[in-house]
């Protein structure tokens, strides 16, 4: 827990959070405040702040110097598209996570889903002085898992269309040469597409209330051994060859996964439309490469 890694700056946090009249509750989230997959020495700390006025922390830097020694900060987004947090690397090699969100953020936290689970695998209150943060640990307990659980077909089908729309657009860059391109499309976008159903297929094979984890985290604990076993096979060497060869791996196991699903929600799996886009792909592979760009 954080009290090994991170206590000294929790504790200087603490005191300049009470100290701030601006800051009306603060709480550790994350791996620091989990009990399942707990953090190790290589994790961060994630501070979630309520503040009356968030500009001000994310625009200013001399307020989480008195915490350590920083020599890098940025601001990112957050997995909520109207908030924003300031990451803070320590010279010590500690970094810090400060989500900043305004006073009234609270329900909007407990009203959403990535609040919930993020909250539900485990929280502590640092400082709550106008007691707003009660009412957490109630939400949290009847809060459901963190997967979104099986798709509609609207989403089964968004998704398949996605993808193999871009299983001929990552072709289509191999066949001009632009490497680059072609191996982020097959090991990133591509990779987003096909958690998705990797997802769906370890709910199909537990329960709709299987613990898959946010963007990945953990999949080789919570994804069902078929594919565990496939998933090196689809990443590739930077060489046209070797993406060539992920990305059809890359569809094979797809395919698998998206039928199995089709069948359980009993939904006809668009296997017509798979083939003429592979009809599309040795097309564009099949041939001397094309300059241009």
């Amino acid at each position: 827990m954080w009290a090994h890694h991170y206590g000294d700056i929790v504790e200087r946090f603490r005191r300049w959070a009470e100290n701030d009249q601006d800051v009306r509750a603060a709480l550790i989230v994350g791996s620091q405040a989990r009990t399942d997959a707990p953090a190790d020495e290589w994790s961060d700390l994630d501070v979630v702040i309520l503040h009356t006025d968030p500009a001000r922390l994310l625009e200013a830097t001399d307020w989480f110097e008195p915490f350590g020694t920083p020599i890098l900060s940025s601001v990112e987004p957050t997995a909520f598209d109207w908030s924003r947090e300031r990451r803070v690397l320590y010279a010590d090699g500690r970094d810090v996570d400060f989500s900043i969100f305004p006073t009234s953020a609270t329900p909007l936290l407990v009203g959403s889903a990535e609040g919930l689970g993020v909250l539900r695998r485990g929280f502590v209150v640092l400082v709550d002085k106008d007691r707003q943060l009660d009412r957490l640990p109630a939400a949290v307990e009847i809060a459901g898992p963190e997967s979104s659980g099986l798709p509609t077909p609207d989403q089964f089908h968004a998704n398949f269309s996605d993808f193999f729309y871009h299983v001929l657009w990552v072709a289509k860059k191999l066949r001009r040469g632009e490497i680059w391109a072609a191996k982020f499309g097959c090991d990133g976008y591509l990779k987003r597409l096909l958690l998705r159903v990797i997802e769906w297929d370890a709910l199909l094979a537990g329960s709709s209330a299987a613990e898959v984890w946010h963007e990945g985290r953990f999949l080789d604990r919570w994804a069902t051994p078929e594919v565990r076993s496939h998933l090196p096979g689809t990443f590739a060497r930077y060489e046209p060859d070797d993406i060539g060869r992920a990305l059809r791996a890359t569809g094979r196991l797809y395919s698998v996964l998206g039928r199995k699903v089709a069948v359980a929600c009993g939904w006809d799996y668009p296997s017509r439309a798979e083939d003429e886009v592979w009809n599309l792909v040795d097309r564009t592979l099949g041939s001397e490469s094309v300059p241009g760009a």
